[in-house]
């Protein structure tokens, strides 16, 4: 079973999602506040199951929010992001080597996010 750990940084808070084996899947931005940061996990739990915009397809046509964007990450490889009703991104992956498994990490959030418990700290 999956959870969010929440934890303080230098400047707020930040949640992981990991997977029952303790590897992350995906993580936030940092929030000023822990209620904002309470409020993403609610808004990841509640989106998913959200579409995949694959954008490394030239044809890949533009979905509504939410959705997931698997896109060529910066430094090589693919990564994805998670955004909710308003296009704000919730979460983002790491950087994966194939597609297949930057595709597996969007579908494990599928299967975690929904029910985790989460940890603060």
């Amino acid at each position: 079973m999956g959870m969010f750990t929440v934890q303080r940084v230098k400047a707020g808070f930040k949640f992981n999602l990991k997977a029952g084996n303790g590897q992350i899947i995906a993580s936030s931005k940092v929030y000023h506040l822990m209620d904002e940061c309470l409020t993403a996990i609610e808004k990841v739990k509640q989106f998913a199951h959200a579409p995949v915009e694959d954008q490394t397809l030239s044809s890949a046509p533009t979905l509504p929010f939410p959705k997931f964007e698997v896109k060529h990450h910066e430094r090589g490889g693919i990564s994805f992001i998670l955004l909710d009703d308003s296009g704000t991104v919730l979460a983002h992956g790491k950087g994966y080597t194939a597609k297949r498994s930057c595709l597996a990490g969007i579908r494990s959030i599928a299967e975690n996010a929904p029910d985790a418990p989460v940890i603060t700290g």
